[in-house]
């Protein structure tokens, strides 16, 4: 497999360019050694032409299906909307292409598992987009949890509050999920890689603009068997350019770790890549703890490559999204019926 790509570039088709298209192009040209994005394919032609003057994309197409019977592409990347995430992948693999998907996985676990069956049928490797697991920030902040600095079981507590996604889409039930699907995905798949399995999950919400069908704010709990807890209050639902306020933070017996610097001491580097978390401890003490900044983007699509070439497993692979995915959509569950839903 090394030999393979010792002549020549893993050539990418980008597919889908609106809101993270343009990030895995940018991503992959930081790797300019080993992948080379050879088609940007968009049904849009204003985000065809965007593509073509942003990174110099020679070779841009409407029909995705056209570009997948072509010998010159090696991976896809599936940057379009959820709904369409299953089809997408499914034609990749059929046409020998390795598939980078962003999260979520798609919109049913039937759909995500016929997904990881086609790909391994078809030899092709299937990737996940939990960026998370490449930010070093995020990697530092599951390092102190895992340690026991703050205490053992801990809560984590995440709530936000703005306009949300640009698209119609991620607001309906059936095409993206909402808030609580497309957003907080995210803390699930970290929910997970940091305390294992879940036991049970359970929400309450509602809708506050009128033309969605999804839930666009909510409080949900993901309760794991370790004791540890995942606390979500979310909102997508105010207006454009209108912020509510945030939380995020983890809460142990031990204390209570920050996503900042001290505040009574601010640190200073002369690196400006380095950063901090705080964990505040009794009696007012703040505990730094630093981490290099990185790029987790152009992190995540280079290890994508090196996947292909290396022929090994991916960090982030379909069971990961298999499992994201289930929190997801028992919370959607718990939504609609008012009742914890055991996984």
């Amino acid at each position: 497999m090394w030999r393979r790509w010792i002549m020549r570039k893993v050539r990418v088709a980008v597919v889908g360019y609106g809101q993270i298209g343009p990030v895995h192009v940018r991503s992959y040209k930081k790797h300019e050694d080993k992948v080379e994005v050879t088609v940007v394919v968009d049904l849009l032609e204003e985000r065809r032409k965007s593509a073509q003057e942003q990174f110099g994309i020679k070779d841009v197409a409407a029909d995705y299906n056209e570009v997948l019977k072509r010998d010159d592409i090696d991976a896809v990347s599936v940057c379009i909307p959820t709904y369409q995430h299953h089809d997408l992948v499914l034609a990749a693999a059929r046409h020998g292409k390795h598939v980078f998907c962003e999260k979520p996985m798609c919109m049913s676990m039937e759909d995500a598992y016929e997904m990881e069956e086609v790909c391994k049928k078809a030899g092709v490797k299937l990737q996940l987009g939990f960026v998370r697991r490449y930010d070093n920030q995020w990697l530092k902040f599951k390092e102190i949890v895992k340690s026991g600095t703050v205490g053992k079981p801990v809560v984590w507590r995440s709530a936000s509050a703005g306009y949300g996604a640009p698209s119609t889409w991620f607001f309906q039930r059936e095409l993206g999920g909402g808030p609580f699907l497309d957003g907080a995905v995210h803390n699930y798949d970290f929910g997970n890689y940091m305390f294992g399995k879940v036991a049970y999950v359970s929400a309450h919400g509602s809708t506050i603009q009128p033309d969605r069908t999804g839930v666009d704010t909510g409080i949900a709990e993901v309760v794991y068997e370790s004791g540890d807890r995942l606390q979500l209050m979310w909102s997508w639902g105010l207006k454009r350019g209108v912020r509510g306020g945030s939380v995020h933070d983890v809460l142990g017996q031990e204390g209570a770790l920050v996503f900042n610097a001290p505040n009574k001491n601010p640190l200073t580097s002369e690196n400006p890549d380095v950063q901090y978390l705080t964990v505040n401890r009794e009696n007012g003490i703040e505990e730094p703890f630093a981490y290099d900044r990185n790029d987790m983007f152009a992190d995540q699509m280079g290890d994508f490559i090196d996947t292909i070439i290396q022929d090994k497993e991916p960090k982030v692979s379909a069971k990961h999204g298999q499992e994201a995915l289930k929190v997801g959509l028992s919370l959607l569950k718990s939504f609609e019926t008012g009742k914890s839903v055991f996984l």
